[in-house]
């Protein structure tokens, strides 16, 4: 059974309960009063004709009803009396006597301290009431009865009954089309939930609900379209992630094609051909040379594949001794090509992971060694800030246009390939540059202008954590 039926069987069952047991409770309340309000005026009739009776009896001649009679016939005749039978008579004699003399074939026993009994009685679908009092007249006694009708009562109430059944028939189709109505306004909204539902199962993750009820099924709608952005927006990065991956699987095996061609060619030349001693040592130096191509593509695949842990150790780092350290390791390869290394650092201590920031400060200052000419300048300078440290690394090397800038991190990228082979580049350096530095929840920042040299700037936050969780 779906919803909307039992939404509907719902709402009828709720109305038409709550209609007829209120309509029940009006006609049972109103018969009672009724039936009460009949009953008191006859008790009253009844007890207006008695005390006549007993007036009369006291000052009328004794033995003489003659008085009773005429008051009786009188009330007759005048229509004034509403009894269905009466009688008046003594132990030997009637003396009025009017109605169904079946009727009156009764004597009711009387309390003490009351001067008459009455006593309701049903037959079938006729109701009395009996009256019966005795009344002195000194020597001889009197008995009274009188009978009521009470069936005009219980005839109003089987009317009234009649009109309940007409009308709660009425209610119920009424009650049933306009649940029907309401069950539709309600899950046509969850409907539409649904049918969006079901569309964006079958992978369309455009179509929204937009729902602007100003009710429930509002928010119900804004938090399905939220999570259904959010849905869209982490299967667009799953599938940037796999792109991103097929283009670096890509270019890692373009990369290893080139080296290892060229190994095989010239061992296999080394191997079948007689050589003279400089053409081989021609031979080795291209070996050697590509090989070392691919132990620093290696290394660095090695280290991207590192940044994927889920933690890292954070230790305290002396910024200043860091830096002179790097400059130091760093001094042969810039005195190698004519190079001036430049020091200027404040000191301040930072939560660093010693083996990636050692990393991401040898790749910067590397690649601004091999962008500077000889005689050229590399000038490392370290600066306390606001809640970190900033580390700028400059050069008046060749520089590079602008529009490159924006590329420089990607896996693979080289603003000057040729440049970058003979220097054994692999185009990964910035790449793990940006992720260490991401990973410290830092920035970094190129300035670049061609023939003139290029800056990076590196800011690194204060950490109060041994232990960082990758986010």
């Amino acid at each position: 059974m779906s919803f909307r039926v039992r939404l509907m069987i719902t709402f009828s069952l709720l109305i038409s309960l709550t209609f007829g047991i209120g309509c029940t409770l009006l006609i049972s309340t109103s018969f009672q009063a009724a039936l009460e309000e009949k009953k008191e005026t006859m008790v009253n009739e009844f007890e207006t004709l008695q005390n006549n009776i007993a007036m009369l009896m006291q000052f009328g001649d004794t033995g003489d009803y003659r008085n009773v009679y005429e008051l009786l016939y009188q009330m007759e005749e005048e229509n004034i009396a509403h009894w269905q039978a009466v009688s008046v008579c003594t132990d030997k004699m009637v003396i009025y006597e009017d109605g169904d003399r079946k009727l009156l074939s009764f004597a009711l026993p009387i309390e003490e301290d009351n001067t008459y009994a009455y006593v309701r009685v049903v037959n079938g679908k006729t109701s009395f009431l009996q009256m019966y009092s005795e009344i002195s007249s000194g020597y001889e006694t009197l008995y009274l009865k009188e009978v009521f009708d009470l069936s005009s009562v219980y005839e109003l109430r089987e009317r009234q009954q009649t009109i309940f059944w007409i009308v709660y028939a009425v209610v119920i189709l009424f009650t049933i089309s306009i649940s029907g109505l309401i069950a539709h306004m309600l899950t046509k909204r969850l409907n539409t939930l649904t049918s969006t539902a079901k569309t964006i199962a079958e992978g369309n993750l455009s179509v929204r609900t937009d729902l602007k009820t100003q009710d429930e099924f509002e928010e119900l709608s804004m938090a399905f379209d939220k999570m259904t952005d959010k849905l869209q927006n982490m299967i667009g990065q799953l599938e940037e992630d796999v792109e991103r991956k097929e283009a670096f699987m890509g270019a890692v095996a373009h990369e290893l094609k080139t080296p290892m061609t060229s190994i095989i060619g010239y061992a296999d030349m080394i191997r079948q051909c007689s050589l003279s001693e400089e053409e081989q040592m021609m031979a080795a130096n291209y070996v050697y040379q590509e090989g070392k191509r691919l132990e620093n593509l290696s290394h660095k695949i090695l280290d991207l594949l590192l940044m994927e842990k889920d933690t890292f150790v954070m230790k305290k780092v002396q910024m200043d001794a860091f830096l002179t350290e790097m400059m130091e390791a760093l001094r042969p390869v810039a005195d190698e090509k004519g190079v001036k290394l430049l020091l200027d650092c404040e000191e301040h201590v930072l939560l660093l992971e010693m083996d990636l920031a050692k990393s991401l400060f040898y790749n910067l200052v590397d690649n601004a060694i091999k962008a500077t000419s000889g005689g050229g300048n590399v000038t490392i300078t370290g600066r306390a800030a606001a809640n970190g440290y900033e580390v700028q690394i400059s050069d008046d090397g060749c520089g590079m246009d602008e529009k490159e800038l924006h590329k420089i991190t990607e896996a693979f990228y080289r603003v000057d390939k040729s440049r970058s082979r003979q220097q054994g580049g692999v185009g990964l350096g910035l790449t793990l540059c940006k992720k260490i530095v991401d990973l410290h929840q830092g920035t970094m920042v190129f300035q670049s202008t061609l023939g003139e040299g290029s800056k990076v700037v590196v800011f690194l936050p204060d950490r109060e954590v041994s232990v960082y969780e990758k986010i």
